[in-house]
């Protein structure tokens, strides 16, 4: 049996989470340095310093010029819409600073990793898909696979239903409805599955 850790990584374009499966086989949503189960998808940069974070989302109400929010919605773009102290950053630099807060946090709790999941919206094409994908490499992790939202949500919850196991490989599929009301977008998907097969 592997004993390689790997985490989930949802990358919102408003709030990020990371989760796992614990010893027991749970789903398990980790907490942030700062105790929370969410970290906001905030970019601050202060003067030399790069803040990420609830910190970052704090500096919105005096320091908005210099914040970046949303993010994600730039992704497959060459640059982030804003400008700060005259430099423009790709849209994957500033998330990768986000996954490498996620990665930095979770190490403390669970000691080191680099294998992740992230999901991403069900619109994201294969130009933002990647760009998600570099990200995550910047940030030192082994992208181990993209996994759209509501995907995601369908076979988290077919897990925590015992419905993934070879043994229901033979009965009657389960479809699963699934609608993500996001930051950003509001996706709706069907995944049916069959064991530990699904589609979306």
């Amino acid at each position: 049996m592997s004993t390689e850790i790997a985490v989930g990584i949802d990358l919102g374009t408003t709030f990020s989470v990371v989760a796992r499966l614990d010893g027991a086989g749970n789903l398990v949503t980790l907490v942030n340095s700062e105790g929370d189960r969410v970290t906001p998808s905030v970019v601050l940069f202060d003067a030399e310093d790069v803040v990420i974070g609830k910190e970052a989302l704090k500096a919105m109400a005096t320091e908005a010029n210099n914040v970046a929010e949303c993010s994600k919605r730039d992704m497959g773009h060459r640059v982030f819409h804003k400008v700060f102290d005259g430099k423009q950053y790709p849209p994957e630099v500033i998330e990768a600073w986000i996954l490498n807060k996620l990665r930095a946090d979770t190490t403390a709790q669970i000691g080191q990793f680099d294998k992740v999941v992230i999901t991403v919206p069900a619109y994201f094409d294969e130009v933002r898909r990647k760009a998600t994908q570099d990200a995550g490499y910047m940030a030192g992790l082994q992208v181990l696979d993209i996994i759209n939202e509501p995907t995601a949500a369908a076979v988290a919850f077919g897990y925590q239903k015992g419905m993934l196991g070879e043994q229901e490989a033979t009965g009657k599929p389960l479809r699963i409805l699934v609608y993500d009301l996001g930051g950003g977008t509001f996706d709706v998907t069907v995944t049916e599955i069959r064991g530990s097969d699904f589609v979306a």
